[in-house]
């Protein structure tokens, strides 16, 4: 019989849309849906707001050879980095089959998790569960939100109990009220209130 982590993530994966952006299609892809998950593959962009708005539950990215109109510089590297920008509660593993260089360092740093493009479907397998029961925990918008607003948190204490209350109303308007109150920085109070609006939508499913 299963376990209650088992059968959360088993009631994830029937959920879970799963995005793989490749130029090539990956052999993991066809493993996944061997195995009960839904994954769609883009070979190039399709549409950016889909990327940041929580379409997808969690994103796979090769970071060379797409994303070669919207960013011809970094590549995949510029998609993650406006993902994160626009949405940092969407979970993106990022994968190539190339070192990469110093100065993408601190790009990569914006992802959930870095593979090897040809590490075994195993661990590709365990890292996308272990991030999958991540989106589906309150807890994983209210310590993004937390992130984002950094330094900011200080000067807006109850910012945590509001997301909380507005994840069990579904309604963020009371917390984005009270951030632009305390939080001088309006991109930052955009920011927190996507990610809370996103664990909103989660809340709604779960």
């Amino acid at each position: 019989m299963p376990t209650h982590q088992q059968a959360d993530l088993q009631a994830a994966r029937k959920k879970a849309r799963i995005l793989v952006i490749d130029d090539q299609d990956p052999p993991v892809r066809s493993l996944f849906e061997r195995d009960g998950y839904h994954v769609e593959r883009w070979p190039e962009i399709k549409n950016l707001s889909q990327l940041t708005d929580g379409h997808y539950d969690l994103i796979l990215l090769d970071i060379h050879g797409v994303g070669l109109n919207e960013s011809p510089d970094e590549q995949g590297l510029g998609i993650l980095r406006h993902i994160k920008a626009s949405n940092p509660a969407q979970i993106v593993i990022v994968y190539s089959a190339l070192p990469q260089n110093i100065s993408a360092r601190d790009v990569l740093l914006l992802a959930d998790e870095v593979l090897d493009k040809d590490e075994s479907y195993v661990r590709y397998k365990e890292t996308v569960d272990k991030l999958l029961q991540r989106r589906w925990s309150p807890g994983y918008y209210i310590a993004t939100m937390n992130r984002e607003l950094g330094d900011h948190a200080a000067v807006a204490p109850r910012a945590v109990a509001k997301a909380v209350r507005a994840m069990r109303r579904g309604n963020t308007v009371p917390l984005e009220r009270y951030l632009r109150s305390k939080v001088t920085d309006p991109k930052v109070v955009d920011r927190a209130i996507t990610v809370i609006s996103i664990g909103v939508g989660i809340a709604g499913l779960v």
